[in-house]
């Protein structure tokens, strides 16, 4: 038989998997994800039925539905003050690992090296790997994971693509100082680097 892709074998699964049958096993509480622990507003899951039952069951246009996409240019206008064009700027994905694969997919090239500040989401490093791309891991100290400002500078080098930032930050929670996060701006300005922020939280 021949055999699979050679790229993705031996990527296995993830450590949610892994942590949820390791709780069946022992009966433990999983705390290794997140579960919804609410059925979300009755108006919006009526809204979904609806939907369904009107029949709206064609592939929709490539970026998303454009309705979706505008909501979300007016809501990033509301609430962060950004003015973002939903007919280029806007892209609907099946969730954040979907949208992280995309922007590492459509951005980098072998050897670009990304920065990522740690304990990271384990999904970040494997996909750079896998893309051919260098991930360099900027520890954060604990037991506050204060950012380590020198570390992070030595990280940055003409060859660093992209910077990886999570906050609230999975899976110490750490939220990130307006001063922190300006120091980052500043190095992701001074290297022409590209941010991706991963706001899922």
């Amino acid at each position: 038989m021949k055999s699979g892709n050679a790229t993705l074998s031996g990527y296995g699964t993830t450590i949610f998997e892994a942590m949820s049958a390791l709780a069946r096993e022992h009966s433990a509480v999983n705390l290794g994800q997140g579960f919804p622990d609410d059925r979300g507003p009755l108006a919006l899951r009526q809204a979904a039925a609806e939907y369904v039952v009107e029949g709206h069951n064609q592939y929709p246009p490539m970026m998303g539905m454009p309705a979706l996409r505008q909501a979300v240019a007016a809501h990033d206008r509301r609430s962060y003050g950004l003015e973002v064009n939903w007919q280029t700027e806007v892209l609907i994905t099946s969730g954040a690992t979907e949208a992280l694969l995309d922007c590492f997919l459509g951005l980098l090239e072998v050897g670009d090296e990304v920065v990522l500040l740690e304990p990271a989401y384990d999904t970040y490093a494997p996909v750079i790997r896998r893309l051919g791309a260098v991930p360099r891991a900027v520890r954060l100290v604990p037991p506050a994971w204060s950012l380590p400002r020198a570390e992070l500078a030595a990280a940055f080098s003409t060859n660093t693509k992209l910077l990886v930032l999570n906050s609230p930050m999975n899976p110490t929670g750490k939220v990130f100082t307006r001063d922190e996060l300006a120091f980052i701006a500043e190095l992701c300005q001074k290297w022409d680097v590209i941010a991706i922020s991963d706001e899922i939280y």
